[in-house]
């Protein structure tokens, strides 16, 4: 998606992961009991950023911020999924100097791939190594803060009017997944507006082109239940997906172009009073998510 920045595009993030062999299947139904994973070394071997790095697609970690990003780990035949280490010891380092020394715990529950999220504070812009025994160096960007314009924790929730069932707003579907979710009754703004702590979710499950963001809206649906504390809220990321099968490229909403994304899917959570205390980008499981939940 063609968001805020000029040359951004989901298409060049996804690229990035691409290349990584991150790509799969589009949709979120989970592997079939035939299909048999490539048994390679399980030694880890590749580490790979699960996030706009500032090489493959302009970064989206800001410095001066508390920053998140995911990490996901390779051998030599394919990405690592029952043999991924519960811990992964990651150093990152900025002009030679380590400034991030952690045990990154294995994130798997209810998804398909693990990944790794590493949660820090970079002080500066620059480029910084991340590092990890066995594997390459992997560098990313860091930059200053107006050059990434997602919002950020501690900055308030941007109001726009999200399709729901009663007016969608000229998105056709308000929903893509096989069974529309039940985060259209309420529009983003009426709920901020009703000073609800509030969950927003940018995705298309129904076009999704990664395993690594599937299942989120399940994954959402499980972790609200039957709360009646807040409120959730999912907006799709294309106008008419339809144009994709013409050979175009859809126009993306209006909360897509309003939050800046250049990427999917995107969680963000909000207090009563519209201030964010969590975001969610790219990759997560269900245990974060509740982290992120737990934050209200």
């Amino acid at each position: 998606m063609n968001a805020a920045r000029p040359g951004v595009s989901r298409r060049a993030v996804l690229a990035g992961l691409a290349s990584a062999g991150l790509l799969a299947a589009c949709g979120d139904d989970p592997e079939p009991e035939s299909f048999q994973l490539p048994q390679g070394s399980g030694r880890v071997e590749f580490l790979v950023p699960a996030f706009p790095d500032g090489f493959a697609a302009p970064s989206m970690l800001a410095a001066g911020r508390e920053q998140r990003a995911a990490f996901v780990v390779r051998d030599d035949v394919d990405v690592l999924r029952e043999l991924a280490p519960a811990t992964l010891g990651l150093t990152v380092s900025v002009d030679g100097e380590v400034v991030v020394s952690q045990q990154l715990q294995r994130r798997t529950e209810g998804i398909i791939t693990p990944y790794y999220p590493l949660v820090f504070t970079p002080e500066e812009p620059g480029q910084y190594v991340a590092e990890v025994e066995g594997a390459d160096p992997v560098p990313f960007l860091v930059v200053d803060q107006a050059e990434v314009p997602l919002v950020q924790i501690g900055d308030p929730m941007r109001p726009v009017d999200t399709p729901t069932v009663d007016d969608a707003l000229g998105v056709d579907p308000i929903c893509t997944r096989a069974v529309p979710c039940p985060f259209h009754a309420v529009s983003l703004r009426e709920a901020l507006e009703q000073r609800r702590p509030t969950v927003l979710l940018v995705s298309t499950p129904g076009f999704c082109q990664t395993d690594i963001c599937g299942p989120v809206v399940d994954l959402l649906i499980d972790a609200v239940g039957d709360r009646t504390d807040l409120a959730a809220v999912h907006a799709e990321v294309y106008v008419d997906p339809s144009e994709f099968s013409e050979g175009g490229f859809p126009a993306t909403t209006d909360t897509v172009n309003t939050y800046a994304l250049p990427f999917e899917p995107h969680l963000v959570v909000a207090d009563g009073s519209g201030t964010v205390v969590a975001r969610l980008d790219i990759t997560w499981d269900q245990g974060e998510l509740r982290d992120a939940l737990d934050q209200l």
